[in-house]
């Protein structure tokens, strides 16, 4: 088995989520025997986390070390580990999903015992299942994972670089080192950082990377460009054509999912269905024919969507009604 396990893949997989290319690279791996027994061992774990949450009594602490051990088995190869101190919070969101947080530490020193002179290359993967994960960096930096969410960071000894790839959405709060550029790579775009607080939705099935910068300054490098963005502005490369754009942007908006709560104040509701959608990461589509006419005031902070859109369907008279595609649809009543 691969000292390196294909965690977003197995993620995906476990989500009923994975893409084409990604059934064939996960059927691939699934070859192997013990690959085959790793990841009966996650399906296992993985159901009876979705049983406690079905009937709102989930044991997260207790499955959390069920799927760490699992995962800590998984690693065969005499890697060096360490314990790693994170901060989990739940969020319950639609379905009242709760969030689960995976943690996997490995070393890449293969040169230990050859040349005990080269300091060791640590790697850390962090994946957020549903909902929402905060988690402490090494270096002390702070990240919030949005669902469906993958971060692998990897601090580099000899090349003195704190990298990461990202794949998903995440708002990282980075502490400053001059001496240790802080870099986010995603796809063909990095994100290097000079000591700020900043958001970045990349999710796989989208068709651009969005960069929000909320503190401080990043510039945004490309194949064929490189952009400096200042507090205020959104960079956005196109997957499509290639082109990476700067332009101010709503980048309150941008970082909303993080806080503790959503407080509306007389918004109508395509503005209120905005920031739901971005706060559960569920799409939502309004039918034109509901009118706007309504102003709304509350506050979202545990509900799940489904109580949001049933008040709202009391409150302006209207029908909804959830997919198997994670989308809510709202429709006027005839």
């Amino acid at each position: 088995m691969n000292k390196k396990l294909p965690w977003d893949i197995i993620i995906s997989k476990l989500r009923g989520n994975l893409s084409d290319e990604g059934t064939i690279s996960f059927n691939n791996w699934l070859k192997l025997e013990d690959n085959r027994e790793l990841f009966q061992q996650l399906q296992t774990v993985w159901d009876n986390i979705q049983n406690k949450v079905a009937s709102y009594e989930p044991d997260m602490e207790y499955y959390w070390k069920e799927l760490s051990a699992r995962m800590d088995n998984a690693e065969t190869a005499p890697l060096r580990t360490k314990t790693k101190h994170f901060i989990f919070k739940p969020f319950y969101r639609y379905v009242a999903a709760a969030s689960i947080l995976l943690v996997i530490t490995f070393s890449a020193a293969y040169f230990l015992g050859i040349n005990r002179s080269l300091k060791p290359t640590i790697s850390e993967s962090y994946s957020s299942l549903t909902g929402k994960s905060k988690v402490i960096l090494p270096d002390g930096s702070e990240v919030w994972l949005h669902s469906n969410t993958t971060l692998t960071y990897t601090n580099n000894s000899a090349s003195n670089l704190r990298e990461m790839s990202l794949s998903g959405e995440a708002y990282f709060n980075v502490t400053h080192d001059a001496n240790k550029p802080f870099i986010v790579k995603v796809g063909h775009v990095a994100v290097k950082v000079h000591g700020t607080k900043f958001n970045v939705n990349a999710y796989n099935t989208a068709n651009s990377v969005l960069v929000s910068l909320h503190e401080g300054s990043v510039e945004m490098k490309t194949d064929g460009k490189d952009v400096f963005l200042k507090p205020g502005e959104e960079g956005r490369f196109n997957k499509t054509n290639k082109q990476l754009a700067v332009n101010k942007g709503d980048v309150e908006f941008a970082q909303s999912w993080t806080s503790d709560q959503l407080q509306f104040e007389k918004k109508n509701l395509r503005e209120v269905c905005k920031y739901l959608s971005k706060w559960y990461s569920v799409d939502i589509n309004i039918d034109p024919a509901i009118a706007d006419n309504q102003a709304y005031s509350f506050t979202v902070r545990n509900e799940s969507l489904e109580e949001i859109a049933r008040l709202l369907s009391r409150v302006n008279g209207i029908n909804y009604q959830f997919t198997d595609k994670n989308e809510l649809i709202l429709s006027a009543r005839k």
